[in-house]
């Protein structure tokens, strides 16, 4: 916020409330009168949405459902929704991921924001509005305070805490059927999301949903490999146990539909994402 105010020397608005507070987004939509919405408050845990199913569809769901309500009351048309590649769940094949390929999460995260899709699309449909739901698959953060990842979920910080405990990380799979056994995923620069964005944004026709990736994997072997050398760290050996239930071999990003339409690619290599992480330590 305060890199944002400096660059562009002008005082931007900070309101601290909840999703689910409809009260307080309709005194801000009456406020300022926003041309557009992008939306990306959710909860994003997949362990923890098996626990606490009925939040994560309140959260994703249904506040969503009365944002876009309470946008068609204020007559603002321009949206774009945040969603994820756990709508796909676990394909079963080793091809990238096109954007109509089958829907089928695993999780009540994954099915919370697919349904949400639904709602964004029926408000897509309305004539005059305009918008995208962006399907981010893995994020990765960077090394500056406000963009760091610090899921307990997500392989780069959980392998960069293992590290700083002076414990092993760990592979949960070696027998997949990928070029060193372990699982691939497609990781892109939180950096790239905000490009993303912002571009979407400054769009005036938009496919109702796109991939936003790098369109490469990278396995777990070869992730906790490149965080151990940014961490100068090079004689770890990982621990490897049995799968668990549930992960896909492979779940990388066609990434044609977001270059064609927006042109937009992604800019920096998964290489160049784990060493900023490193950069200010």
């Amino acid at each position: 916020m305060e890199y944002l105010q400096k660059k562009y020397k002008i005082e931007i608005p900070l309101i601290i409330a909840d999703i689910r507070d409809t009260v307080k987004f309709e005194e801000v939509l009456t406020t300022y009168k926003p041309y557009g919405v992008v939306h990306t408050a959710a909860l994003k845990a997949v362990g923890e949405s098996m626990e606490k199913s009925d939040e994560y569809f309140e959260v994703n769901l249904h506040a969503t459902l009365k944002m876009l309500e309470l946008l068609k009351n204020h007559n603002i048309h321009n949206f774009i929704f945040s969603s994820t590649a756990a709508v796909y769940g676990s394909p079963e094949h080793l091809n990238l991921i096109k954007e109509d390929d089958p829907k089928n999460p695993i999780s009540p995260y994954g099915a919370s924001k697919l349904a949400a899709e639904g709602e964004v699309n029926k408000f897509l449909a309305i004539p005059g509005n305009q918008g995208t739901s962006l399907r981010f698959f893995n994020v990765i953060g960077t090394a500056a305070h406000e963009l760091m990842d610090n899921s307990v979920e997500n392989l780069v910080p959980i392998v960069i805490n293992k590290l700083k405990a002076g414990q092993p990380p760990v592979i949960f799979g070696t027998d997949y059927s990928t070029s060193d056994g372990t699982c691939i995923r497609d990781y892109v620069d939180v950096r790239d999301v905000a490009r993303a964005h912002l571009v979407a944004a400054d769009s005036e026709t938009l496919p109702a949903v796109m991939n936003v990736g790098t369109g490469r994997g990278a396995s777990v072997r070869e992730v906790i490999k490149l965080v151990c050398e940014a961490a100068a760290l090079n004689d770890v050996s990982a621990i490897e146990v049995d799968r668990r239930s549930g992960d896909p071999a492979f779940l990388c990003a066609d990434v044609t539909l977001i270059n064609q339409a927006l042109g937009f690619v992604a800019q920096n290599s998964i290489e160049a994402s784990v060493k900023s992480l490193f950069q200010d330590q």
